[in-house]
């Protein structure tokens, strides 16, 4: 067995960081996704109250293999299916994946071809309203399709990536 290593996090939050006097640009993260990587790479979704003034209670990890060539547009898809829980874009997946549970879904077996195109396009059209922190390891599966979330204009996105 190989050692899983976590070569990409990203933190979700409320888009608030401008409209909100006093902030200091940072994120109100009420989500926190792992890509862990060993011989198969997979997405962990998060969901807790990260910043309450309770301790941390996080949920149970969702968890979804991403396709190779759209790495960090599957994360999206799965924080905006299992996390945000926009109905929009859950009627367009519908429409493709037919599974009674979502917590563990493998993308790269069910869509060997890649996720439909309708898919992408509807998170780029119904998920708006989020800040998303985005940190890369410079060898992690990430680096893949970081230039496709310019095409996401409803997410205030922060992309870090380390030098090599």
């Amino acid at each position: 067995m190989g050692v899983r290593e976590t070569t990409a996090e990203i933190w979700i939050g409320s888009d608030q960081s401008n409209s909100w006097i006093g902030t200091q640009g940072g994120i109100n993260a009420t989500h926190l996704m792992l890509l862990r990587e060993n011989s198969r790479p997979a997405w962990l979704l998060l969901p807790g109250n990260l910043y309450d003034s309770r301790p941390p209670s996080i949920g149970p990890a969702k968890v979804w293999v991403p396709t190779p060539r759209n790495p960090v547009q599957d994360a999206i898809l799965l924080f905006s299916v299992m996390g945000a829980r926009v109905p929009e874009i859950r009627a367009v997946l519908d429409e493709f994946e037919k599974s009674r549970s979502r917590s563990r879904i493998d993308l790269a077996a069910k869509f060997p071809g890649g996720v439909p195109s309708e898919v992408y396009s509807a998170v780029k059209r119904h998920l708006v309203g989020w800040h998303v922190v985005l940190s890369v390891g410079a060898q992690s599966l990430a680096n893949k399709d970081l230039d496709q979330l310019n095409e996401y204009h409803g997410l205030n996105i922060d992309v870090r990536t380390s030098r090599k």
